[in-house]
C-alpha cells in the first residue's frame, strides 16, 4: 500500500516554476484553489528562506479579469480560456522561458 505524499517542505526542493493563470470567474473552478495554491507555494518558499526575487522567479499567479476573455469574443472562462492561454505571448513566453 502506497504511503500517502507529505506535502511540505519535500514539494517545493524541487523548485518546479509554476504559472498560475485563471479566470477571475472561472465557472468550474473559480479563482480561489489557484490563488490558495499560489499562496501556499510562496509560504512554504518562504520558509525555506528564498527571496521574494526568487520566488517570483519560481511562480506566477495571473488572474485575468473578464475583459480578458470579452474582448478576445469569449463568453466562457473556463471552457474557452484555455485556448486562450496557449495563444497568450506572455503565458507561453514565461513557461517556455524556464
Amino acid at each position: 500500500r502506497d504511503q500517502p505524499r507529505s506535502r511540505g517542505l519535500g514539494d517545493v526542493y524541487k523548485r518546479q516554476p509554476v504559472y498560475f493563470v485563471v479566470g477571475a470567474h472561472d465557472e468550474y473552478y473559480g479563482s480561489e484553489p489557484s490563488e490558495d495554491a499560489y499562496n501556499n507555494l510562496r509560504e512554504l518558499y518562504q520558509q525555506e528562506g528564498l527571496s521574494d526575487e526568487e520566488i517570483d522567479d519560481l511562480l506566477v499567479l495571473d488572474v485575468k479579469d473578464d475583459s480578458y476573455f470579452s474582448d478576445q469574443g469569449v463568453t466562457n472562462q473556463h471552457g474557452q480560456g484555455g485556448g486562450l492561454f496557449v495563444e497568450d505571448d506572455v503565458v507561453m513566453g514565461w513557461l517556455l522561458g524556464k
